[in-house]
């Protein structure tokens, strides 16, 4: 992904504390119950390594029935003759499930539905429906048992057990960060199965939604990394941890560990569905304490050479200059992790006594203006070759229009097809541009053949 490592922000699930929800009047375990849940949510009251979370995130792609379709054009166009062969044929692996694919401190991991069902505890099975339309018949059994019939109720205004769903879903199963908190269409349907007593798949819409978020991550640069605690968790089952551990890399400040905010009956007071918080000595609060290790969880990684894994982690040790006799990284030792708050005065004062202190308001607008970068570099006066100074801050300039330039060529991708290219070495008579039409078209049916026959030999295979 194009997002620099900083710039990640790794969402913890919200634990709950149930007890504490039903001493303060919101009973929903039998809700619970009939999902099969309480071991998930049990799961999600432990650490998150953000540092993990992030190396992870920065190197994930999305292996699906696209991603295999793409891989058989890629083999097709650097040896033609494969056209119509199998995928064994191809010298390419089967197709059997999407996978989540990645590295971890250099480990090449595979994350798949039946890791992320092993993970929460929960089986695989139950409701799923996905991309689904507007004129589903399930969204009319939505407006009866969510909207009590009326598709104009505001979701503030419907009853206290479904909000706090809702709220489940938004902050311990598919975490959004940024944009509308309405649920789409999707996510009305599990609301629904939720508050009906219908039991969801939840592995399977926790895989599409990681799937989702990665490629939104590649496409618009999404930012926000959801399941923060459940990939922790696979981290640690699938012994990461242990790995990092032998290798003086498991600290907390090495792995930035957090945990996610509590969800009780104080949670209630702040959505005002009660008036006031009744708090108890038993109430449940945040562990970082990591989980037991399970004896049947499925592998995700396929070295099993325990000197080759360290050797691995180490040199990913040396390389991102993280000091493992110190269990600190050297980069981090400098900088506080994820703290925004304003300039202070202590912070001005600070500053070298011959610093300028405030720009004019001409300054500050110039200096703003990309195009006016170049004006505040220094050059020299003397000289053949060019000054690394100027080098250097040419590169920063280049690096603030990163953004202007990007933006500026997915416009250019936009225009409309209609626009006639016109070269002064070649004209386009009506027989060559009818000729084209019928090869472009020609090409275009050969490929969505080719994906329907690939389509239905899996299918056959399945």
């Amino acid at each position: 992904m194009a997002i620099r490592f900083e710039s990640f922000e790794v969402q913890s699930e919200s634990p709950v504390d149930f007890a504490s929800l039903k001493r303060n009047g919101m009973d929903l375990e039998s809700l619970i119950v009939v999902q099969e849940m309480f071991p998930y949510f049990g799961m999600l009251n432990g650490p998150t390594y953000v540092t993990l979370v992030k190396d992870l995130w920065a190197r994930a792609e999305v292996y699906d029935v696209e991603a295999a379709l793409a891989e058989e054009d890629e083999a097709m166009i650097r040896n033609p003759s494969l056209r119509g062969k199998t995928r064994q044929e191809m010298g390419l692996k089967s197709f059997r499930q999407t996978e989540i694919r990645s590295t971890v401190m250099s480990i090449p991991i595979t994350i798949t539905e039946e890791v992320i069902a092993k993970a929460c505890r929960v089986v695989a099975n139950g409701r799923f429906i996905w991309n689904a339309n507007k004129n589903h018949p399930f969204l009319e059994s939505y407006k009866g048992v969510v909207l009590k019939g009326n598709s104009s109720t505001k979701l503030v205004d419907i009853d206290g057990q479904h909000r706090m769903l809702l709220k489940f879903m938004t902050e311990c199963f598919f975490q959004k960060g940024g944009g509308s908190n309405q649920p789409n269409i999707d996510h009305k349907l599990v609301l629904y199965f939720l508050a009906s007593l219908n039991k969801i798949n939840l592995p399977r819409y926790i895989m599409h939604h990681l799937c989702w978020a990665i490629k939104e991550g590649i496409r618009s640069k999404r930012k926000q990394i959801p399941c923060g605690r459940l990939l922790s968790e696979i981290f640690t089952q699938g012994k990461i941890l242990e790995i990092l551990r032998r290798n003086n890399l498991a600290s907390d400040q090495v792995l930035r560990t957090k945990t996610g905010k509590m969800i009780n009956g104080k949670t209630l007071q702040n959505m005002k569905i009660i008036k006031k918080f009744s708090p108890n000595e038993k109430d449940l609060k945040e562990s970082t304490a990591p989980t037991k290790l399970m004896t049947d969880f499925p592998p995700i990684y396929q070295e099993r050479n325990s000197e080759a894994l360290a050797k691995l982690v180490a040199d990913y040790a040396k390389e991102s200059g993280i000091r493992m006799d110190t269990e600190a990284p050297a980069a981090v030792a400098q900088v506080p992790l994820q703290v925004k708050r304003k300039r202070t005065a202590t912070d001005a004062g600070s500053e070298a006594s011959g610093a300028q202190t405030k720009k004019s308001r001409k300054d500050k607008s110039e200096a703003s203006n990309p195009d006016n970068t170049s004006a505040s570099i220094p050059k020299r006066k003397r000289g053949n070759g060019e000054s690394s100074i100027i080098k250097d801050a040419a590169s920063e300039a280049d690096e603030m229009d990163w953004d202007a330039e990007a933006e500026e060529g997915s416009a250019k991708k936009k225009q409309s097809s209609d626009t006639q290219y016109v070269s002064p070495l070649f004209v386009m008579t009506p027989a060559m541009a009818r000729m084209t039409k019928e090869y472009a078209d020609t090409m275009i049916s050969e490929k969505k053949q080719k994906k329907a026959d690939y389509l239905a030999s899996r299918d056959a295979k399945l």
